[in-house]
């Protein structure tokens, strides 16, 4: 009897909590199910808050990356990227070519002349050569004769007065020419108004200007490429002060991304007149830029263009000088760097006779927009 009065409450107590637990555990997964209900509800809201908030204005200099994280140098990569891709190189080359007639008593004419158009045909390295003192027209028709069909160079008449003779003699010629690789997309011959004295020597008779071209290297930058020669002979330092003003006044009208301006200014830096003054007020020297304004690297003799010691028409003791240049203006704040400035001693191949009087200059620039 004992027994089973013990074991009746044990059973009944057993079956009655086995039928509350099921109701039991239904509260608890329903309380769960909600309060994920509103926690995802809340997550969902906050997640959509910040996607639509304002970004910071805060000043870039307040980040709080340190130098030498993988986000900086990431972001410096591309930098340097955009940058390379705005970046092209121009090579130019300039040459005065001694080109009067015999009887002005100029040397090798013909036999240079071809050296001359040989070196540019077979040339790979530069983009432009832009010559001047180039008067006649036979020897304006042999250099083209030697170029490659690709090659772009301009005719007589585009780059000079239609009175220029260059038949007989250089009378109204400006001597100026300009062969590219690259086409002409513009071409503008500008006379200067003052020419020399009529009474006082032959400067007078020729029509010294400035001759452009305006050239595309790379789709949407433009360059606009100058080649000019000024009055030659000490006392003519009054033309040649007049010309480069005007010479300053075109450049400071181009439109272009960059300008490079070349030829034979027959002014050193150390003259006393005022032309290479007004010249560096609108341009930069591409040799002094190259040898960071040290007159002890740039003025070095082995640099002269007239009267170098290597030049076979240099008479011996010439004082040597710097007479040729090649100038640079980058325009719209673009920027431009002479990568590379040489004087390069240029022989006939065979006579070992130099191409001109002068030396040739060289110029590789970097030109960025």
């Amino acid at each position: 009897m004992s027994n089973s009065r013990e074991t009746e409450p044990l059973l009944l107590t057993s079956r009655i909590s086995t039928s509350q637990q099921p109701r039991a555990s239904h509260a608890i997964c329903l309380s769960i199910f909600i309060v994920g209900c509103i926690g995802l509800t809340v997550a969902i809201a906050w997640s959509y808050r910040e996607s639509h908030q304002e970004p910071n204005p805060g000043p870039p200099e307040t980040t709080t990356s340190s130098p030498g994280t993988g986000s900086l140098d990431m972001i410096e990569s591309v930098n340097a990227s955009s940058m390379l891709l705005d970046t092209i190189s121009l090579n130019v080359f300039s040459l005065i070519v001694w080109g009067s007639p015999g009887s002005f008593g100029t040397e090798d004419k013909e036999l240079r002349i071809k050296a001359i158009g040989e070196y540019i045909g077979n040339n790979t390295e530069y983009d432009v050569f832009l010559l001047n003192d180039l008067w006649m027209r036979a020897d304006h028709e042999k250099i083209r004769s030697l170029l490659p069909e690709s090659y772009q160079m301009s005719g007589v008449g585009q780059l000079a007065m239609r009175s220029c003779d260059g038949l007989a003699a250089p009378e109204f010629c400006s001597g100026l020419a300009i062969i590219s690789k690259h086409p002409f997309k513009d071409i503008e011959f500008s006379p200067f108004t003052d020419h020399g004295d009529f009474f006082w020597d032959y400067e007078y008779f020729l029509r010294r200007g400035a001759g452009r071209v305006r050239i595309e290297p790379s789709p949407g930058h433009t360059v606009d490429v100058i080649v000019t020669s000024l009055a030659s002979i000490d006392y003519n330092y009054w033309y040649r002060e007049s010309q480069s003003k005007q010479l300053v006044d075109i450049v400071s009208k181009s439109d272009a991304d960059h300008v490079i301006v070349a030829g034979d200014f027959n002014v050193d830096p150390r003259d006393n007149e005022n032309t290479y003054k007004t010249l560096k007020s609108e341009l930069t020297d591409a040799v002094e830029e190259f040898y960071k304004n040290d007159p002890l690297q740039y003025l070095d003799p082995k640099l002269s263009t007239f009267g170098n010691a290597h030049n076979t028409y240099s008479s011996k003791g010439q004082h040597p000088v710097v007479y040729d240049y090649i100038w640079c203006k980058p325009n719209n704040d673009n920027g431009i760097t002479v990568a590379d400035f040489q004087v390069p001693i240029l022989r006939t191949k065979r006579e070992e006779i130099s191409f001109s009087d002068h030396e040739a200059v060289t110029a590789k620039f970097q030109l960025t927009k």
